[in-house]
C-alpha cells in the first residue's frame, strides 16, 4: 500500500467563499503560492493517484495553515465529507489555528470526533515557533487525543527578513523554518515533557538532514536530560518537497531512520497533470515509488516507508483501509 503523507486540496465551497475561480483550468498565481486546477477537484486528484501510483492519500488544504477558525471549521467539514466519498482513497487532517484558545481547541475535539486521523499545523504560528509555552494547551489536548500532528511549512514565516527578495520565502526560507521548529521543538523540551506525541514534520525536515550532525554535536548547549539524537529519533519526516529528489531521499537516509519516514509528494504542488512547468507531472510520482522500492533496504522497511509507517501512524488498521483496493489500473506502469 502507498499513502501519500502531503496531498493538498481546497474544497470550492471555501475556494469560492475566499474569491477564487474554482473552475480555472491552469495554475494561477496567489501571493506566493501556486493554486492548481486539480486542488478544487477530487476526481481529477483520484485520477492523478491512479496513475501517480497511489493509493490513499492524506488531504490537508494551503489554504488552511493562516486562516481563521470559522474557515477551519468549513474546511474540517469538507474535509471529512471527502473522507466518507472516497473512504479507500482520501483520508483526512484536522486544520485548527493552535493559538486559538478554548474555542480552537473544541475545533480540534470536533473534527476528530468527524473522523479526521490527525491534526496540522504549520512551522510557525502568530510569529512562535513550536517550542513557545502559548502551545500546551493545544499539546496537552492532542496527547490527550492519541492523534499525529502535521508539521507543514509556515507560508508566510516571520523573522527572516534578510530572506524576503527573489522569491527566497518560496526556495528557502519556508524549508528553514521547518528545521529550525525541529530543533526549537527538541531544544525547547517539547519532547521530554510529551515523548509521546508523534509528530510528522514535511519536506525531510525542510531538508534539515544536511545539518543535523552539526546541531548534534552542539547540542549540549541545551542542557536536556537525554542527547538531542534520543529526542531526534522520536520525530517522523514525510518524504515530499523537492520532487522525489534521489539525492535528497539519499542525505535523509544518512541521518533519519526508515522507519521514520512516510513517502509523500506533496501534490499538487511538486507533481502535477495540468502544469508541468510548476512541477513533474503525475507520473513522476510513479517514479519516486519506485526508486523507493529500489533502494538497497529490507523489502519490509521499504513498504514500511511507502505506507506501512503511515497507516500506524494514523490507525487504519482495521478500519477497511488495510484491505486491497479495488482499483489498481496504475500497477501496468511497474
Amino acid at each position: 500500500m502507498v499513502i501519500d503523507f502531503e496531498h493538498h486540496y481546497i474544497p470550492v465551497e471555501l475556494g469560492q467563499k475566499l474569491g477564487m475561480k474554482t473552475d480555472n483550468k491552469v495554475a494561477v498565481r496567489q501571493g506566493d503560492a501556486s493554486i492548481h486546477s486539480q486542488l478544487f477537484d477530487l476526481q481529477a486528484q483520484i485520477a492523478d493517484m491512479d496513475r501517480g501510483g497511489i493509493d490513499i492519500s492524506v488531504m490537508t488544504s494551503i489554504l488552511g495553515w493562516d486562516t481563521t477558525l470559522e474557515n477551519c471549521r468549513l474546511l474540517n467539514d469538507c474535509t471529512a465529507r471527502a473522507q466518507k466519498d472516497f473512504p479507500e482513497r482520501i483520508v483526512g487532517l484536522a486544520h485548527v489555528p493552535p493559538l486559538g484558545g478554548a474555542e480552537a481547541l473544541a475545533e480540534v475535539e470536533r473534527a476528530v470526533g468527524l473522523g479526521l486521523k490527525g491534526v496540522t499545523i504549520s512551522s510557525q504560528s502568530e510569529g512562535l515557533s513550536l517550542d513557545a509555552k502559548e502551545f500546551a494547551p493545544f499539546y496537552d489536548l492532542v496527547n490527550k487525543l492519541k492523534v499525529p500532528i502535521f508539521v507543514h511549512p509556515a507560508l508566510g514565516p516571520k523573522g527572516y527578513s534578510l530572506m524576503l527578495d527573489y522569491m527566497l520565502p518560496v526556495i528557502l526560507t519556508r524549508e528553514f523554518d521547518l528545521g529550525v521548529a525541529v530543533t526549537r521543538l527538541i531544544a525547547g523540551g517539547v519532547l521530554e515533557r510529551y515523548p509521546d506525541l508523534q509528530f510528522v514534520f514535511a519536506h525531510f525536515g525542510g531538508g534539515l538532514a544536511g545539518y543535523k550532525e552539526r546541531i548534534s554535536r552542539s547540542s549540549y548547549r541545551f542542557k536536556l536530560p537525554k542527547h538531542f539524537d534520543d529526542y531526534f529519533d522520536l520525530l517522523y519526516f514525510d518524504m515530499a518537497g523537492f520532487e522525489g529528489s534521489p539525492i535528497a531521499l539519499r542525505c535523509a537516509l544518512e541521518v533519519i531512520k526508515p522507519e521514520r519516514l512516510v513517502f509523500a509528494t506533496d501534490y499538487p504542488q511538486n507533481f502535477n497533470a495540468s502544469d508541468p512547468v510548476q512541477g513533474k507531472n503525475a507520473g513522476g510520482m510513479n517514479e519516486y515509488v519506485k526508486h523507493i522500492r529500489g533502494l538497497p533496504l529490507a523489502s519490509s522497511i521499504k513498504e514500511d516507508m511507502l505506507g506501512g509507517t503511515a497507516a500506524k501512524l494514523l490507525k487504519l488498521q482495521g478500519d477497511g483501509r488495510d484491505r486491497p483496493l479495488r482499483r489498481r489500473t496504475y500497477y501496468a506502469a511497474y
